[in-house]
């Protein structure tokens, strides 16, 4: 993470006046603590796994001064971590990027990402001077409850992956001339993007596109049934469903027997990888021809 912010901020050169960007090997910092020269209030940013960050700050307390800020990106952590700089008189925080970086990507994945910022008042205005270098948005948070918080960064970024893996597996297994690699990635990419955009614009509640929306539990039925050899990928179509409808109902966006119609086929255990018997019904109606 530390790597990609610093690749970003470089490339854009966007950096506020007087604030200097240097990039230091943790081991190396640790084994020769010492402050950039030159340099008067510095703005330390502790991208370290979350198991070493209080050996880390324990190691450069003797080189924090008062007026500096010292910042981790350990989205489990609060800036309690960070004691040991606040009582040299640095302001503390901790800045979580929502970003998801995977090895191998050398994209600049952080740029214009969200930051959530819990700490001091002097921390997050260091905060907000870096994340505007990244072209970011800053959510500034009095308290975090860091594990239903942490959940819902992994939810997304894990989740999302989980999705993309199984309608990897559907496209290779509906298409008859069978994609290739790069293919299959633009095909998934494409989708996620585009459902990313709308979560933006118009927000999760009004980001579904689903044949709900047109009282149609019959794909659904289908959907469900063409996955039946797929029981993991079948199992999280079902969740998301029994989810969306939530929001669905509560909004009025359907009318109540299509929800009633879709709380019944995702209700279904679905662990034998066996299709629901409302799944087969649908599937018999709509005749061998109809299904592809």
């Amino acid at each position: 993470m530390g790597t990609a912010i610093h690749a970003v901020v470089r490339r854009r050169r966007s950096l506020p006046p007087g604030l200097l960007l240097r990039r230091v090997g943790a081991r190396a910092l640790l084994a020769r603590p010492a402050r950039p020269r030159g340099a008067g209030a510095v703005t330390w940013v502790l991208a370290v796994r979350d198991g070493d960050l209080t050996a880390t700050v324990d190691g450069l307390a003797a080189v924090i001064a008062r007026g500096d800020v010292v910042l981790h990106l350990a989205g489990m952590l609060g800036p309690d971590v960070l004691a040991a700089a606040r009582s040299r008189g640095a302001a503390v925080g901790s800045l979580h990027p929502l970003v998801a970086v995977a090895r191998g990507n050398k994209g600049d994945v952080c740029e214009g990402g969200a930051f959530v910022f819990e700490g001091d008042p002097a921390a997050a205005r260091a905060a907000r001077a870096l994340v505007r270098a990244l072209g970011g948005t800053l959510v500034v948070a009095r308290s975090v409850d860091r594990a239903r918080y942490h959940g819902a960064a992994a939810l997304v970024a894990t989740g999302a992956v989980a999705i993309a893996q199984g309608a990897t597996a559907l496209f290779e297994a509906a298409l008859t001339s069978p994609p290739t690699e790069r293919e299959l990635r633009a095909a998934v990419a494409s989708l996620l993007r585009s459902v990313a955009s709308n979560v933006e614009v118009v927000g999760a509640r009004r980001a579904l596109a689903s044949p709900l929306l047109r009282d149609d539990t019959d794909t659904v039925a289908r959907h469900l049934a063409a996955m039946g050899d797929l029981p993991t990928t079948r199992a999280l179509y079902r969740a998301a469903v029994a989810l969306v409808l939530d929001a669905l109902e509560a909004d009025g966006a359907v009318k109540p027997g299509t929800v009633a119609a879709a709380r019944r086929l995702v209700a279904e255990d679905g662990s034998s990888g066996h299709p629901p018997p409302d799944a087969r019904s649908a599937l018999d109606r709509a005749g061998p021809d109809r299904v592809k």
